[in-house]
């Protein structure tokens, strides 16, 4: 049997530094926009409803005398969503807690380290979540997950980045108030764009001009793009560096690229070739190339285009249950728990990129 200690580590104790070095987690600065700018609280029930006009009044040029049509006409209605629930688990075993990792020979507390990567956890999981869908389409049921980018930002007859169509919304079937939930997705479309959602091809400035110019109506522009760094990258190789001017967005303190009237953020969950599906986490993979966003969150307040609710429960605002001991071990257990839903009510405003290939 060979001899355990050599004769150093025999006489000689050894120093755990306080801290811990995150080696796995990635940056999302989507979700942190969002959190800071349209959070919102969901003030209970089983739905929450967003109300949109699809339509105008009746009118037009008249002869004296003429009778009016007084019909009334339907112009407007609402988008239906349901909240929806996460968790992350905490497990730990009492000796640990209560004997093992206490006292003087403790270096850092474990359960703390364990909480802080619970909260780390939630927020990549939503992340990844917000730019997916949350419907049963394509063989894939996601309707537990929160209904995504994917969904909100397309027109319901193209395809999106994961090769799905998403025919409504909010249980709106997308034709029935065509074009008011429609995203600019196809070339000639409704709403009408000059650039696919699938670029299939370079992220080069007609491709930037025009699919943010199709997302303009009068004073209303995208406020942020977000993409992959691999993208990022794409574009600092295309736009001359004169082309480029470096800006950090006002709310959140990231470093993007100034484009017009938007900042485009780099967000490392934004689904692209480098993105991966963690059996822990989420997919954030996109095989066909990168994927690129433009989003645009409107005024504060009701008449927002983007929200993300939060349910007005402490609990479920990245709260802690608490440790419950198990009835037959030592073995404790609490999760950290999210509930509330994410919603665009004004996808013309905003639209998808995917198929970026240099």
């Amino acid at each position: 049997m060979a001899i355990q200690f050599n004769e150093i580590d025999t006489v000689t104790t050894k120093e755990i530094m306080p801290g811990l070095v995150d080696n796995f987690f990635k940056a999302g600065p989507l979700m942190a926009f969002l959190k800071r700018n349209r959070y919102k609280v969901w003030r209970g029930g089983p739905q929450i409803q967003q109300n949109y006009l699809y339509a105008p009044m009746k009118g037009g040029a008249y002869a004296k005398g003429a009778q009016f049509n007084v019909t009334k006409r339907q112009t407007m209605s609402g988008l239906i969503f349901t909240p929806k629930f996460y968790e992350v688990n905490v497990t730990e075993y009492g000796e640990d807690v209560e004997v093992l990792a206490q006292g003087s020979h403790r270096a850092f507390s474990l359960v703390k380290a364990h909480l802080g990567n619970a909260a780390m956890t939630m927020s990549a999981i939503l992340a990844i979540a917000i730019y997916r869908h949350g419907q049963n389409v394509g063989g894939f049921d996601r309707t537990l997950e929160l209904n995504g980018l994917e969904e909100f930002l397309t027109d319901g007859v193209a395809t999106t980045f994961t090769g799905a169509t998403f025919p409504s919304i909010g249980g709106q079937t997308r034709v029935d108030v065509a074009p008011a939930l429609n995203s600019p997705s196809t070339v000639g479309g409704t709403p009408p764009t000059l650039i696919p959602a699938n670029v299939n091809g370079a992220i080069t400035y007609r491709v930037l001009e025009h699919s943010y110019q199709s997302n303009v109506i009068g004073e209303e522009h995208p406020v942020i793009g977000v993409t992959t760094p691999r993208c990022m990258g794409f574009i600092n190789e295309n736009f001359q560096p004169f082309q480029r001017i470096d800006t950090k967005e006002p709310t959140i303190g990231y470093t993007g690229l100034k484009f017009k009237d938007a900042t485009i953020l780099q967000d490392n969950y934004c689904p692209g070739a480098e993105g991966v599906n963690d059996p822990d986490l989420g997919d954030y993979s996109a095989s066909g190339g990168e994927t690129f966003w433009w989003l645009n969150p409107g005024p504060e307040g009701d008449d927002s285009y983007i929200n993300l609710y939060f349910i007005d429960s402490p609990r479920y605002q990245f709260g802690w249950t608490g440790f419950k001991v198990a009835l037959d071990s030592t073995v404790v257990a609490g999760q950290i728990l999210y509930g509330g839903a994410f919603a665009i009510t004004s996808p013309r405003l905003m639209r998808g990129l995917f198929g970026i290939l240099r």
